[in-house]
């Protein structure tokens, strides 16, 4: 009879702590789901519905450089993507940094071919009688040119804002 009452004893120990364990795995399976939903539908809602904008370079001046130092300074003026606005270049020269030149352009406002997020700029020297070189460069603000004169190849340089 003893023997019969520690059994019991012990069934009703091991039933209620499986039913706890129970219970305590239904809530981690019910709370792991439902916090993967939850994560999943703020990705959703936050790459579908919020708006990534590019930052503005327009009116800033910009100063650009090799391994030796200025090569060119020009602002960017306020542009709407694809279209065509005139820009003042002041070029250094290679090999008397002193001395500069001014020379106009055009420049223009173009939109990734990837995305929407980000614009970079191409421009062009407008060739008068005068001149004897051209210049055409593609900025990546805010840091990145490249440069080319005449038919040679692209060169980097590097850029920096000047405030």
């Amino acid at each position: 009879m003893m023997m019969d009452l520690v059994e019991g004893y012990l069934m009703k120990k091991t039933l209620y702590h499986g039913e706890i364990f129970n219970f305590i795995n239904l809530i981690k399976k019910y709370l792991m789901i439902n916090s993967k939903f939850i994560l999943l539908t703020i990705f959703f809602f936050s790459s579908y519905l919020l708006d990534v904008k590019a930052k503005n370079y327009d009116s800033m001046q910009f100063t650009c450089a090799d391994e030796i130092g200025p090569l060119l300074e020009f602002r960017i003026p306020d542009l709407q993507v694809g279209k065509l606005k005139n820009l003042k270049i002041k070029t250094f020269d290679k090999i008397k940094r002193e001395s500069s030149t001014v020379v106009e352009g055009v420049i223009k406002k173009v939109s990734s071919p990837i995305d929407n997020s980000y614009y970079f700029y191409k421009a062009n020297t407008i060739l008068k009688e005068k001149d004897f070189f051209e210049i055409s460069f593609e900025f990546y603000p805010p840091s990145h040119l490249l440069i080319k004169y005449l038919n040679s190849q692209y060169s980097d340089l590097v850029c920096w804002n000047n405030k």
